[in-house]
């Protein structure tokens, strides 16, 4: 059997090491334009979601959200949020949200109707919370709790909306302003309720405006 030198072996290493490198380089750099059009339409499909609409492809989605969806920019030039068109011909205010979790960053979007209070659905994602207790957050089930909610009280004080451990029911929390936790997940449940406060608070004046900005 042939036996190879110690030098060989290094310099047969080292190349391939090199090739491997530079494949995956090439990989990434050629699969990034894809990777970002991919990332562009999940968004949108999240967006269209909040009001509504389900799509069971890419292009119906890219399609439909150039046709009913219009960004906004604030007049503080920081934030923006998107205005659209409902299935039921209705106008929105989608919302995007940001915060973290128990084990990394989460993020969604918050439709709110045009009379700036009642919210008409959201969508939430999450890096990495754990599978049955925190990722239950991406759920259709936990997302429906929020839909018919109100983000500010009789007197027009924002509240945003209260993620309760032990439920809604056994608080003082009104039914109006706020949804169950997750069992099993009450510092992701926590990071949501955070980032809806701290996410919606540069909104308030805006959607105290209502019918006003559209």
């Amino acid at each position: 059997m042939k036996k190879f030198s110690n030098r060989y072996i290094f310099i047969y290493i080292t190349v391939l090491v090199v090739l491997i490198s530079l494949i995956l380089g090439i990989a990434t750099f050629w699969l990034k334009p894809f990777q970002k059009i991919n990332q562009e339409n999940e968004k949108k499909m999240q967006i269209l979601k909040t009001v509504g609409y389900t799509f069971a492809s890419k292009e119906e989605t890219a399609k439909m959200f150039k046709q009913v969806a219009t960004q906004i920019q604030l007049p503080t030039g920081s934030q923006f949020l998107y205005q659209v068109i409902t299935p039921k011909q209705d106008t929105a205010f989608v919302i995007p949200l940001k915060g973290n979790g128990l084990w990394g960053a989460i993020w969604g979007y918050i439709a709110v109707a045009d009379d700036g209070n009642h919210v008409i659905g959201a969508v939430f994602a999450h890096k990495g919370e754990t599978p049955g207790l925190g990722a239950q957050i991406a759920t259709d089930e936990f997302s429906a709790e929020f839909k018919g909610k109100q983000l500010f009280d009789e007197n027009g004080n924002f509240t945003s909306i209260k993620v309760v451990k032990g439920g809604v029911l056994n608080s003082k929390i009104p039914a109006e302003h706020g949804v169950d936790a997750i069992t099993g997940g009450t510092i992701t449940s926590r990071g949501v309720e955070e980032m809806l406060e701290q996410s919606l608070t540069p909104y308030i004046s805006f959607l105290k405006g209502g019918k006003n900005n559209q």
